[in-house]
């Protein structure tokens, strides 16, 4: 299966594309790259993945993809009090617009999973 993972670079993200790699899937990732030097420990493995930001996603990200798996956002409290209208933009607007598209262009599947903070996107997946 070849998914998707928004915030490859991310906190979770580096975490979860191996082990979705060594699940047997083909990853491909999409990330802004804000927090991509914030590694803890030893550099991960980076899939091949296309710097962009969420909020500039078009169909052709999302062409060939069986999955998307959308862990991108900005999610920590400090930032979403510093620019809360960026923060919701990004993480609810964004989130939704990502959906739709991946809807739209047929993906089968979508994950899209939450950190329950305050400026969240709660309810973003559905169709």
């Amino acid at each position: 299966m070849r998914v998707l993972l928004t915030g490859h670079q991310g906190y979770l993200g580096t975490v979860m594309a191996p082990v979705l790699a060594a699940a047997g899937h083909e990853v491909v990732g999409l990330d802004a790259g804000l927090f991509a030097d914030c590694v803890l420990g030893p550099a991960p493995a980076d899939p091949p993945g296309t710097r962009v930001d969420l909020r500039d996603v078009t169909a052709e990200h999302l062409a060939g993809v069986d999955a998307v798996i959308h862990l991108a956002a900005l999610s920590n409290d400090p930032l979403g009090s510093l620019a809360p209208e960026l923060t919701y933009d990004i993480n609810h607007h964004a989130s939704v617009r990502l959906a739709r598209l991946a809807r739209d262009a047929g993906v089968q599947r979508f994950l899209y999973a939450s950190t329950c903070s305050v400026y969240g996107a709660a309810g973003a997946t559905s169709w």
